[in-house]
């Protein structure tokens, strides 16, 4: 198994800016090495949806950075310190996290060629395997997989940990072949 990199961002609408950013990576042999969690205040969102639907799941997340800017900043020096030889997970990261990618390049904080490459969506890799590329919750409730007790969907913890066990599970699979 290589290295894995999964990171989810909450967004203030579905195009919106990241109030709430996650990311794990786990070594070779799927031991968690590295997190990042970051967070705005609730005033940072204005959608209402977000605000009845995620807000609550994030309980358990303190606020710690009072700008986006600031955020950016320091999800993207974890980002780039933990970037190299891993694969770098994401589920349905379109718009979610690759505007969050692309925010981190226009802000400058990161370069023209510090995007993921590639960037692993595990919704493909579901559709691949001819599952629901909407929910890894399925997934994880038809194979009996066990996920680290980070909350709920909508907690970029718990998204970002669920993304990374569907995608070794999917790979374990495929090289089992």
């Amino acid at each position: 198994m290589k290295k894995i990199f999964s990171f989810d961002a909450e967004t203030n609408g579905l195009w919106g800016r990241a109030f709430a950013i996650g990311a794990l990576v786990y070594d070779e042999s799927g031991r968690e090495v590295g997190r990042f969690v970051g967070r705005l205040p609730d005033t940072a969102v204005t959608d209402e949806w977000v605000r009845t639907n995620v807000l609550p799941t994030l309980s358990g997340l303190p606020v710690s950075h009072e700008t986006y800017e600031s955020l950016l900043i320091d999800f993207a020096k974890f980002y780039l310190a933990n970037k190299l030889g891993v694969e770098i997970v994401v589920h349905m990261g379109t718009p979610v996290e690759s505007n969050l990618l692309r925010d981190m390049h226009s802000q400058g904080c990161i370069g023209d060629w510090d995007g993921p490459y590639p960037l692993l969506d595990v919704a493909g890799e579901l559709a691949q395997a001819g599952e629901d590329p909407t929910s890894v919750d399925k997934y994880v409730d038809k194979w009996g997989l066990v996920v680290p007790d980070f909350g709920a969907t909508h907690n970029p913890l718990y998204d970002s940990a669920v993304a990374a066990e569907v995608h070794k599970h999917l790979v374990s699979r495929r090289t089992a072949q």
